[in-house]
């Protein structure tokens, strides 16, 4: 709970400085390669390089930091001043100017190692982070705006704002994080009115995400009501029956802080 009112505080504080007030506040957009598989062979994406196969805590920071970093580096050269201590209130580290500081640093040495970030060291100042591209190549970061779609498929999804000036960060897991992304992929950013429909298998063969990660991120976003599911049992030939699971996705939502639901 204190972690949460904390990280709330400090998103306030950074979407103050990254905004005239919050109707012109961005989301952050995500890259569809960060989220998706090119192909059902292919290693497992970016997203679930850094979250881990089971989205321990150490995921957890790493791709809760990343997603920070690219929501508050808007400018031409995608960088800001990285004070470890700010970062960890921001995501709600415990303990945050002792073992969340020293998390935080874990988090962004894997991210630098990785090829994600790029970090400048200034004596006697804060260093400076450069978010680069999604894909972990080393690459220059480009906004996914200016790349252009082929046959209408969007090139991005945008992860809403409140997960930051709301402690969404700081209430959820890593693993329901990147489940929400996914939601955003499959529903077009909600733009879909019906439901989802996305099954074990296609879960882990377009996203890599395994059915025991599936299953806890459900859970925890339908504890924090941000989904609600239903199964629904369908009739195959000779009387085989099989079920699968819609979602339905409750963006609206993220404007209700969790804070209350935690006390």
């Amino acid at each position: 709970m204190v972690g949460a009112r904390v990280a709330q505080e400090a998103g306030a504080k950074l979407a103050q400085r990254l905004s005239r007030g919050p109707r012109n506040l961005r989301d952050c957009p995500v890259r569809i390669g960060f989220m998706r598989r090119n192909s059902e062979r292919d290693a497992v994406p970016p997203m679930m390089a850094m979250l881990g196969s089971g989205g321990g805590r150490g995921g957890d920071v790493r791709l809760k930091l990343y997603l920070s970093l690219l929501w508050a580096s808007p400018g031409g050269k995608h960088d800001t001043e990285f004070v470890a201590t700010d970062w960890a209130q921001l995501l709600g580290l415990p303990q945050f100017a002792t073992k969340g500081k020293r998390r935080g640093y874990e988090a962004l040495s894997w991210l630098v190692s990785q090829g994600f970030i790029e970090k400048q060291e200034r004596p006697g100042r804060s260093s400076v982070v450069t978010v680069l591209h999604e894909s972990g190549s080393g690459a220059a970061y480009t906004k996914p705006s200016d790349q252009r779609s082929k046959g209408g498929v969007p090139t991005y999804r945008r992860l809403q704002s409140a997960w930051w000036t709301n402690a969404w960060m700081a209430a959820t897991s890593g693993r329901a994080l990147a489940f929400w992304l996914i939601l955003m992929d499959e529903s077009n950013n909600d733009a879909k009115t019906d439901a989802v429909w996305l099954s074990e298998s296609q879960t882990s063969s377009k996203y890599a995400v395994s059915p025991y990660l599936r299953q806890r991120a459900m859970r925890e976003l339908k504890h924090f009501d941000l989904i609600t599911t239903r199964r629904q049992f369908t009739r195959e030939a000779f009387g085989v029956t099989s079920s699968r699971t819609s979602i339905k996705v409750h963006v609206e939502e993220l404007e209700k802080p969790p804070i209350e639901r935690l006390d």
